[in-house]
């Protein structure tokens, strides 16, 4: 393993896509579990609950993974946005409304602090040195 060197090499290495995986896999599945509480009418029963659990549980994953790549806060981000009115729109919106926001506030704060990771030299991406 070697450091990575400045330039594309650099930006490439911070930005691995394989850590966001399992976030932008909890995150998917979250949205299908939203979009399939939202078609019950009437009461929002127990699997609505289970939305703002996964968005905090995909929120998390992105944030853990945020230690090694700007991706995963990158990716969730982007979900989160395309995902709002589907997480919204049935069980209990407010809760999920303030969970999603929750969410984004701790993915860009964590991008930031990858970001300054990086600025101060305390975080260095490696890459595969040729055999």
């Amino acid at each position: 393993m070697r450091p990575a060197q400045a330039g594309l090499e650099a930006v490439l290495a911070n930005c691995r896509p394989q850590p966001a995986l399992p976030a932008v896999l909890v995150f998917m599945l979250t949205l299908l579990l939203a979009m399939s509480a939202a078609r019950n009418t009437g009461d929002p029963n127990w699997m609505a609950w289970l939305v703002p659990l996964g968005v905090l549980a995909s929120a998390g994953l992105a944030v853990g993974a945020g230690f090694c790549s700007l991706f995963p806060q990158t990716a969730w981000l982007l979900l989160a946005v395309w995902g709002l009115p589907a997480l919204t729109g049935g069980g209990p919106p407010a809760v999920t409304v303030y969970v999603v926001y929750l969410g984004m506030a701790a993915v860009v704060i964590m991008f930031a602090v990858q970001l300054w990771r990086i600025a101060t030299r305390r975080f260095v991406p490696t890459i595969a040195g040729d055999p």
